[in-house]
């Protein structure tokens, strides 16, 4: 069981079960870099999180928890609903 936000661990107990998600890996540890920047106004040295991250970084991002997301719930039989 993980407790917490990483998606990294989370994906990391599914491929137990579920070893085609490996190539995942990259990706989760990605979106696990943003958890707290992109939150939280003083979660950077200096600047807000608008003013930090790229356009091409936030589609890169998007696109990163759209595959996430899809592959896990297909994984898991499209969990949740």
């Amino acid at each position: 069981m993980v407790l917490g936000h990483s998606l990294a661990e989370l994906l990391l107990d599914l491929l137990t079960d579920h070893p085609d998600l490996s190539d995942l890996r990259d990706a989760a540890r990605q979106l696990d870099q943003y958890y707290i920047p992109t939150r939280y106004p003083n979660g950077l040295p200096g600047g807000v999180p608008a003013e930090a991250f790229t356009p091409r970084q936030a589609a890169e991002t998007v696109a990163y928890a759209r595959q996430l997301v899809a592959r896990a719930g297909t994984a898991l039989g499209d969990w949740p609903h």
